[in-house]
């Protein structure tokens, strides 16, 4: 059973879940909603629909906003999912898996906190008193790189395709 639902049964399972559906939302919206008008502005400005290639890059900056919006999310859903404590291999030491080395003693007070109350104020709270504000955005470069592509093939791809499956636009070509 430990090995199907975690050291923490069932509940395990949800462990991350409140800043998930907190973060869904605003990065949805923002995503859509600069996705949408950006092709607005070009069209605006130009006169035209825009091109493939200014629908990917509209995507991309859509992607690229959302995911800096909502970045600090994503890592306490991770840290929330991830909390405990690895031995070091011998050392008297632990790596937290919220940042960083620590003595056994603090790894243990920590794992306490945290493992009777993984809520995500918790959470946050550790990460910003132990790393600061940076901390919520480690690794975002990484997701700057992955993001943007995956927004512009995305977003482009569903207009490419609501275009075809739109009856208007099958008549007239």
């Amino acid at each position: 059973m430990i090995l199907l639902f975690g050291w923490q049964g069932f509940k395990g399972l949800y462990r991350g879940i409140s800043p998930t559906l907190l973060g869904i939302l605003p990065y949805s919206g923002v995503a859509f909603t600069i996705n949408e008008q950006a092709k607005k502005k070009i069209f605006d400005v130009t006169g035209r629909e825009p091109t493939t290639i200014e629908r990917m890059q509209c995507g991309a900056l859509a992607g690229l906003v959302a995911q800096s919006m909502t970045y600090p999310l994503e890592v306490t859903r991770r840290r929330m999912q991830t909390i405990g404590i690895v031995q070091a291999a011998g050392t008297d030491a632990a790596v937290n898996v919220l940042g960083g080395t620590i003595r056994t003693s603090k790894a243990h007070r920590v794992a306490q906190i945290l493992e009777k109350d993984p809520t995500m104020m918790a959470t946050l709270t550790h990460v910003l008193r132990e790393q600061g504000i940076r901390g919520l955005f480690k690794g975002v470069s990484m997701n700057w790189v992955k993001g943007p592509v995956a927004f512009s093939i995305s977003f482009t791809t569903f207009d490419i395709i609501k275009k075809k499956l739109t009856p208007d636009s099958a008549t007239s070509q």
